[in-house]
């Protein structure tokens, strides 16, 4: 058995990144759907509490962490 036949084609820089950044799109897309999922203030069925808070503190946090990373790559 050779070992050309055992290699996996290499996938050019470009072309990862490509992918790459279209899985992000539809991540972004996905948090974009799920964040208008979330609780929303005046539903008086499902009250706002502090849980919630807490929550969407969170994903902001995280958010953010996003943000700086991006515009330090960007800059």
């Amino acid at each position: 058995m050779s070992n050309a036949k055992n290699k996996k084609p290499k996938l050019q820089a470009e072309a990862a990144y490509e992918n790459a950044h279209l899985v992000a799109q539809d991540l972004v897309q996905r948090i974009g759907e799920l964040l208008f999922e979330m609780p929303a203030p005046g539903n008086d069925d499902h009250p706002i509490h502090w849980g919630h808070v807490g929550d969407i503190n969170h994903v902001n946090a995280m958010l953010l962490e996003v943000i700086a990373f991006l515009d330090r790559k960007n800059g």
